[in-house]
């Protein structure tokens, strides 16, 4: 009897080290070093700080701080549509669209509640939904499915009501509920807006004690946040106009910003936005301690190379592609196409390393749903 316990017991022992072995050697691969932990044993404190700190609040301080001044101007065309009011909105608003990609990631904690991409940019607009709307009188932006809201809605009111000024400021002037819904679409972004940030200076605290690697931890929904907003990128920017997605029918007006033509202006400012992200730039332009420092630290290397500069150097091979794209996106992907699809193929590689490599070594797991055509 005690014979077969001891055995028993042995084969437990020896069952319960293969699978422990097991679990651990799925983190990492020949190419690829690492504490047998993964990133357990790493201080993760002062990246999160970093992270709460010195990124995520700045960013969004800077954010509302330029949306007030759209805002502002928003309202002073919509009361006084005149040309030099109308100069002014589009300039704001310009600022403020180009700023969007420094904080789109931020789609966790807070900015959950109140469906941070969607509130802001749901692109390509459903022109036909938002001149129904206008018709009816209809000012309702509560669902995340409807593409009639955010910034997409301002490009349009302030660029693509007529091909020249004087059409567009007639516009507001004979028809009324042009400007109520413009001011509706800014005042839901305003209000929006200042939920997250004010819920965001609450959770800061919570966000840097999450000190875990798991689903929810605060690191687990840097890596979910960065992924998700590259796919985006990838996806929505420059994937679904350049036809790869759709059997090579390009799509030009599904870029984003299609009426004001800053398509390719934004997607540069979000895949830099993107990289600051992964190495922890802090607001004022300095490295702190972000993603890279944790693939550093724990030697993680993707075909002898580390990793970190691995996805540092793709980042900016990616904007070296973009930057050969000369037209307006919405003319490229018809005019240019060998540069666009390079520019596609460019933040597909790029994915490999981010959705893969990256969370593999780190031992986090990705949670997000995928789109389907996230693996293209």
């Amino acid at each position: 009897m005690i014979t077969y316990i001891t055995s028993k017991y042995n084969f437990f022992v020896a069952v319960s080290i293969l699978f422990t072995f097991g679990f651990l050697s799925s983190c990492k691969d020949n190419n690829q070093k690492f504490t047998p932990s993964c990133i357990s044993e790493y201080d993760i404190s002062p990246l999160l700080t970093n992270y709460a700190d010195d990124i995520i609040l700045p960013r969004l301080q800077s954010f509302d701080r330029q949306f007030d001044e759209c805002y502002r101007e928003g309202v002073n065309f919509i009361d006084d549509p005149q040309l030099v009011n109308l100069t002014r909105f589009r300039t704001e608003y310009l600022a403020t669209y180009k700023l969007w990609q420094t904080v789109s990631a931020f789609s966790f904690g807070p900015g959950e509640d109140v469906f941070w991409v969607s509130s802001f940019n749901n692109f390509p607009l459903n022109v036909s939904k938002v001149l129904l709307d206008i018709q009816d009188r209809k000012m309702d932006f509560s669902s995340p499915d409807e593409y009639n809201k955010g910034l997409p809605l301002l490009d349009f009111l302030l660029y693509g009501l007529s091909s020249n000024d004087e059409g567009i400021i007639d516009s507001f002037n004979t028809n009324g509920t042009y400007g109520v819904y413009a001011k509706a679409a800014l005042e839901d972004m305003n209000k929006k807006l200042d939920i997250v940030l004010e819920n965001w200076i609450i959770y800061a605290n919570e966000f840097k004690q999450n000190t875990g690697t798991t689903d929810g931890q605060s690191i687990n929904l840097i890596v979910n946040a960065l992924n998700r907003d590259y796919e985006y990128i990838k996806r929505d920017k420059i994937g679904v106009p350049s036809g790869v997605l759709s059997l090579g029918f390009t799509n030009p007006k599904e870029v984003e910003a299609y009426y004001s033509g800053k398509s390719l202006e934004w997607a540069k400012t979000a895949i830099q936005s993107t990289k600051n992200l992964f190495l922890g730039i802090k607001q004022d332009g300095t490295e702190g301690e972000g993603l890279a420092e944790i693939l550093r630290t724990i030697g993680a290397k993707k075909n002898g190379v580390g990793l970190a500069d691995v996805i540092i150097n793709q980042f900016d091979i990616s904007l070296e592609k973009i930057n050969a794209i000369q037209e307006t996106l919405h003319e490229s992907v018809d005019d240019d196409q060998e540069n666009v699809i390079n520019a596609y193929n460019a933040l597909s590689e790029q994915v490999i390393y981010l959705k893969s490599d990256m969370p593999s070594v780190m031992c986090i797991p990705i949670t997000y749903v995928d789109n389907p055509s996230d693996s293209d």
